[in-house]
């Protein structure tokens, strides 16, 4: 079995069939591991973001489909990506290196229409929450966060102090991710509002 192809062990899979569900861990568990390792820096968060990969092709055997190619790892290391946007995400990570996740966002996938839309529409709820901070918040923000200007700089053109200008953007920041909590999204949306909880993160 360890040389079929994936489309039959997703054919075995989907006919509920465990040794071509084994199978297909062993081929893929290594490459997910190193993969989502290499962005995360952490082994024992990394081994269950792989495990719940594969607990959700599991689950989800019937509705998968493959590539052109007859591949699975393109289902797989997408679904990594949004596993990992979620890790990010959570209350008790520290994004400490901005640059991984970005990478990890920018990773090569089959990114649907739809998934591009609902991006669109999160940026419209970001920026109009944005809009709405008062402006001794919301200046210091779009400085920092839409024209990537150091907290230095930042005093400087506003006279203000460093401290101060960073008290501002952390107040910014805590007011926006409260405000989108209000939103009542489901599915994909919520991977995308993960998205918007890293660019909320700052070190």
């Amino acid at each position: 079995m360890n040389s079929s192809s994936d489309s039959k062990l997703l054919e075995l899979i989907c006919s509920g069939n465990h040794l071509a569900y084994a199978t297909l861990i062993d081929r893929y568990w290594e490459q997910l591991y190193r993969h989502i390792w290499f962005k995360i820096k952490n082994s024992d968060d990394a081994k269950d973001l792989v495990q719940d990969i594969f607990l959700s092709l599991w689950k989800n055997r019937s509705k998968i489909t493959l590539d052109v190619k007859d591949s699975l790892a393109p289902y797989l290391f997408r679904s990594a990506k949004y596993l990992v946007i979620n890790h990010f995400s959570r209350p008790r990570i520290t994004v400490i290196n901005e640059q991984a996740l970005i990478t990890a966002l920018e990773t090569p996938s089959e990114i649907k229409t739809d998934d591009l839309m609902l991006t669109n529409e999160l940026k419209e709820l970001l920026d109009n929450e944005v809009n709405q901070l008062p402006e001794r918040l919301q200046v210091p923000y779009r400085l920092s966060r839409e024209q990537e200007l150091p907290i230095r700089e930042i005093a400087e053109k506003l006279s203000l102090s460093e401290q101060t200008v960073k008290n501002n953007i952390s107040t910014a920041l805590s007011v926006i991710r409260l405000k989108l909590l209000k939103y009542n999204l489901e599915g994909t949306m919520i991977q995308i509002i993960a998205f918007a909880i890293f660019l909320l993160s700052i070190n």
